[in-house]
This record gives structure tokens, sequence and C-alpha cells, in this order.
């Protein structure tokens, strides 16, 4: 029961750096809105500022907190596209792959509905909307675009640790049922295949 658990990890970590390499080609052609090379310099003399004593705590938190939020808004294109990208691969790709990625392939994993047959699309989409953070995203984007700065900043601490949350129970349930909250949702399961 164990095992698959590990397989699971791994092959989502397997994933995951896929992800990161396709996001960074993906990065290459997606415009920002701002100097992001600025705001980072400006970020890195804030963290510089604070460890070397010229800066209270509050007073970093204030600023770094003012920066990554201009970095946000310089490269929310940039979220959108990671949405995009994640769904393509989690949803799109994994439903014409016969409920495989390529970390579950590779590690000879299958996702399959609860009665074993093939899993379609809108139980993928369902399955990838919580904890891989999909509908936490979205909503982020949203109040990035649409709310002001202190709500996105309030929208964006709730849902971090909300989404903290169901990563760490559906980790138990995986360990424990072989079925994390996703799964539940979406009335799957993964299986050796």
């Amino acid at each position: 029961m164990k095992k698959i658990f590990f397989k699971r990890i791994l092959a989502y970590i397997i994933d995951c750096v896929i992800l990161f390499f396709a996001m960074l080609v993906v990065n290459l052609f997606i415009p920002t809105f701002g100097d992001v090379e600025e705001l980072n310099t400006r970020l890195t003399t804030s963290i510089e500022s604070y460890t070397s004593g010229e800066l209270t705590v509050d007073e970093f938190l204030e600023e770094s907190e003012d920066i990554s939020y201009d970095i946000m808004k310089a490269t929310y294109i940039s979220s959108i596209a990671g949405i995009v990208v994640y769904l393509l691969y989690f949803v799109v790709f994994q439903a014409y792959n016969n409920g495989q990625t390529l970390g579950k392939k590779w590690l000879k994993l299958q996702v399959v509905k609860t009665d074993d047959s093939n899993v379609d699309m809108n139980s993928l989409l369902r399955r990838s909307l919580f904890p891989y953070g999909v509908l936490v995203n979205f909503i982020l984007v949203v109040a990035l675009l649409f709310a002001s700065k202190h709500a996105y900043l309030s929208i964006n601490t709730i849902l971090s640790n909300i989404q903290m949350i169901v990563i760490f129970i559906t980790l138990i349930m995986m360990f424990m049922k072989d079925r994390g909250i996703h799964d539940y949702l979406a009335n799957t399961k993964v299986i050796e295949a």
C-alpha cells in the first residue's frame, strides 16, 4: 500500500521538473509589465538592508510585501500561462495518454475512475483544482487584476494557508488510504499500470 504512495510522490516530482522546464521556455515569449529585473534588485537590496540591521522587521516586511506585489503585477501573464500549461499537461495530455503523465508513465502508474474505467477530462479537471493549486492560482490572478493591493495580499495569505492545509491532508489521506482529496472529488484512484 505505501509503495504506491512513494511512487506517486516521485511521479509528481518528475512532472514538476518537466513543467518547470516547459515554463522556462514559455516565459521566453511572455511580456512583463514593468522592470522585473529592477524589482528583483530592490528586493535583494531590501533583504540585505534587513540582514545588516538597517531595516526593522516591520519595515522589511512592508517593503518586501510592496515589491513582491509589484513583481506579481508585472508578471501576471506568466501566472496565467502557468495555469494553462498545467491544465494542458495534467488534464488534456493525461486524458489523451490513458490517465498517465510522463512521471506516471515512467513509474508505471495510471489514473482511473474508481470503477476501473478510463478517466475522462472532466474528472481530471476536478482532480487538478484543489491540491495542485489551479483554483487557488486562478483566484489569485483574478484578485491581482481586480482587487486592491490590500485585498489581494489578504486573499493570497488566506488561500495560501488553506492550500497548505489541503496539501497536508491530501498527503496523509494518500499515505493512509491511497486516495487524496483530489481523488475523492474526481472519483478517481491511481493504480499500478
